[in-house]
């Protein structure tokens, strides 16, 4: 009986000391997050509509090259654009692909090829001009024939290869975020448990041709997007669950603020739409387990050396919200079905609606493997809840 008590005290101390001290690849960052809402009664980010997908576009051309490349992660249409006077969405994927989809037919072209990994994408006022944030090679054009220009792969003499997502200026500036300085893309299951805050907001100067440093140590700056009259731009910060406001104009120029704070989910891309609101993807629900541990970093590595199967397990919800530009959450569609893939990055406004008619958007994924269109429906203003 001794011994077998002396084995498994022994036994518990092996395990101990591999919990408490055996290496690995975290540095996490000490702090507290806020609290999760949720999405249920009392929450203000309560769902207004379920998220469906009406049409999964390009779908057999994304499968065919995510099966050609190995099945890497990430690999879906992160970020989608529509060309202005053309209708056609367009998309990057992640062998470096761009793709230009017809979201009528569904009919899918090759446009480009970045050479690396292609995230966010936007045009210019024209159409012209696809700007690219790739997270190998930084800020990009692509112009009409898919000739690919790298602008900027450094800020203020530090490396910006890891570009994230964008929005351009009427004068041609770009606003684009570089989310951390710690990891790649591939790697960013490491940033969430890390949750360090070394991401950057940067300003492309089509001029002078450099970026620059706007805002530092963001906790993984994401998703950019700039206020219809250009007043002010927002910056996600994913993993704080928040969107920062930087403002450009006014007696507040050059200052930032909390736009939305307190997110039940990851922000990740940020879109404006035509009527001047935002449109925002949370790719990650909270993390329950994980936000309790933030304030020690030697449990989240507690927690990170544990077997997979006792880890919190990760949901990723299909979660698309809509803000008007005061941070007021107006509408909220959501797939919630358990252990069901359904991640929401990005979308991007199709067909507008009004008071009385749906609006038909695009929405993108790292994890789905094509672009979706859903619709959004009408939301008596009365009844709009409050983001808080």
């Amino acid at each position: 009986m001794r011994r077998a008590l002396k084995w498994l005290l022994a036994a518990a101390a092996v395990i101990a000391a591999y919990l408490l001290f055996w290496p690995t690849p975290l540095d996490p960052y000490a702090w507290t997050p806020p609290l999760d809402p949720g999405t249920g009664p009392g929450s203000p980010f309560r769902p207004t509509q379920p998220l469906r997908s009406d049409a999964d576009l390009a779908a057999a051309v994304i499968q065919t090259k995510y099966a050609d490349a190995g099945r890497p992660v990430n690999f879906g249409p992160e970020d989608v654009a529509v060309r202005p006077g053309e209708g056609r969405v367009y998309t990057g994927i992640g062998d470096g692909s761009i793709l230009s989809i017809d979201p009528a037919s569904g009919e899918t072209r090759f446009f480009a090829n970045t050479g690396g990994r292609p995230l966010g994408v936007t045009f210019d006022a024209t159409g012209d001009t696809l700007y690219v944030a790739d997270a190998k090679l930084g800020l990009l054009s692509v112009d009409r024939a898919g000739s690919v220009t790298v602008l900027a792969n450094a800020a203020d003499g530090e490396p910006a290869t890891f570009a994230d997502n964008l929005d351009v200026a009427g004068d041609g500036t770009v606003w684009f975020s570089a989310p951390t300085r710690e990891h790649t893309l591939e790697q960013v299951t490491l940033d969430v448990w890390d949750s360090r805050p070394t991401g950057r907001l940067l300003r492309y100067d089509p001029q002078t041709r450099t970026a620059s440093v706007k805002l530092d140590n963001l906790f993984y700056a994401n998703g950019v997007a700039l206020a219809q009259d250009e007043s002010f731009v927002l910056v996600a910060e994913f993993l704080a669950f928040r969107i920062t406001r930087y403002w450009l104009k006014g007696a507040r120029a050059g200052t930032h603020d909390v736009f939305v704070d307190g997110l039940p989910g990851y922000p990740d891309n940020i879109t404006r739409t035509p009527d001047g609101r935002f449109l925002v993807g949370l790719s990650l629900q909270r993390v329950p387990g994980l936000d309790k541990v933030r304030p020690y970093p030697w449990k989240v590595k507690i927690i990170y050396r544990l077997p997979g199967f006792m880890k919190p397990k990760p949901q990723y919800p299909g979660y698309l919200m809509e803000f008007d530009a005061t941070g007021r959450l107006l509408r909220f569609a959501a797939d919630e079905t358990e252990d069901v893939t359904a991640q929401v990055t990005s979308g991007t406004v199709l067909s507008a609606g009004d008071a009385k008619r749906t609006t038909e958007v695009v929405v993108g994924s790292l994890l789905v493997p094509s672009v979706r269109k859903v619709e959004l429906r009408p939301v008596d203003a009365s009844l709009t809840l409050a983001a808080q």
